[in-house]
């Protein structure tokens, strides 16, 4: 659980960055949405613990500034849009998710190797297990990363942009993915541009505009504020129930 009370952060270059109150729960999707520069991948770096904070961050009742790096791997995996394709096999990329559990030194234990082998099996990456990132297209690159963090086993995965590079049937795989964490007990923080995606498959939505939050609720709430979403975005959304449609979800003017 992750619980955010008059929260202040920024990059050292940047403009200050502000919420009052937001809360994420295990077990539930959660997509964040906004224009570019609103302050999404900000707010996902200082759940990470990569962005320093004033006010209140609590994850699991305890402030994220005060858990060692490691401990706080245990309950937070984050995977930041930008990724890079280094020359190390799927594998040895997957095997780094555990390093929160063991460390450098520890050798991996027939319980980290289950949870790496069921990583990329989830993800449609094992075929690739021995194949160099270098060799892997954008979005098997991003399912390779994927992996690691899914073997990683957090409470609270945090993904920035996920489905980036990727074509619409591995979207959907994504999303599938996602699902099958949350059902599992895992709760998921993601940024996203698709809104009729973040619409369709999250349990909640929270809107982002001026470097704050300025909604935040179940999707159907959301999509009922039509005058807000095109202030933020310039368009709205609404359900349809057009079984031809790819998202049951879809934009408006």
């Amino acid at each position: 659980m992750i619980k955010i009370k008059d929260l202040k952060t920024s990059y050292s270059y940047g403009d200050p960055f502000s919420i009052s109150s937001l809360g994420f729960e295990k077990g539930k999707i959660a997509s964040i949405i906004g224009r570019n520069g609103c302050g999404k991948t900000t707010l996902l770096k200082t759940i990470a613990g990569f962005l320093p904070y004033q006010g209140s961050l609590l994850i699991d009742d305890k402030e994220c500034r005060d858990y060692h790096s490691r401990e706080r791997g245990r309950r937070i995996a984050y995977l930041p849009q930008m990724i890079k394709a280094v020359s190390m096999d799927v594998g040895t990329l997957v095997e780094h998710g555990r390093y929160p559990w063991h460390g450098n030194y520890r050798k991996m234990s027939v319980q980290d190797k289950k949870l790496v082998k069921e990583a990329l099996d989830i993800t449609g990456m094992n075929m690739y297990i021995d194949r160099d990132l270098t060799e892997l297209s954008g979005g098997q690159l991003r399912r390779a990363y994927l992996s690691m963090v899914i073997a990683q086993n957090a409470d609270m995965i945090l993904l920035d942009e996920p489905t980036t590079y990727m074509d619409i049937e591995t979207q959907g795989l994504f999303y599938d993915i996602a699902k099958k964490l949350a059902a599992k007990g895992h709760g998921i923080i993601m940024t996203c541009h698709n809104i009729e995606q973040g619409f369709s498959y999250s349990d909640s939505i929270v809107v982002m505009g001026d470097r704050c939050v300025k909604s935040k609720g179940a999707p159907e709430e959301i999509a009922g504020n039509t005058e807000e979403l095109r202030n933020v975005f310039g368009a709205a959304v609404k359900q349809t129930d057009d079984r031809e449609m790819l998202y049951p979800y879809m934009l408006i003017r």
